[in-house]
């Protein structure tokens, strides 16, 4: 028995894209992290890299967001897939909300 793979109009190839570049950015900011506490470098020159990398993530994780809410397509696959866009979409806004108090 095969599993049926979806349409490849139903596949967004910007949401691939964003998500190859957020989590290549969250895997470097994440690596070069462990690498400077491993090797037990620190000061500002440190801080500055971290939060560099750090940055290119939160953008890169922004932009996939953002293309997730306003993309028919992303939204078309998230339905026949069984997710409620919407509701998911209130749901972390409700979960970042009550996290930031």
């Amino acid at each position: 028995m095969t599993v049926p793979v979806l349409p490849h109009s139903a596949v967004c190839p910007d949401y691939e894209n964003l998500l190859q570049e957020c989590r290549g950015a969250l895997e470097t900011w994440q690596r070069r992290r462990t690498q400077l506490y491993r090797d037990n470098v620190s000061g500002r020159s440190m801080s500055i890299e971290l939060e560099q990398l750090q940055g290119k993530y939160v953008k890169t994780y922004a932009l996939l967001e953002r293309h997730e809410q306003s993309c028919q397509r992303c939204q078309y696959v998230s339905k026949i897939g069984g997710l409620d866009f919407e509701s998911m979409s209130h749901a972390v806004k409700a979960h970042k909300a009550a996290a930031s108090r």
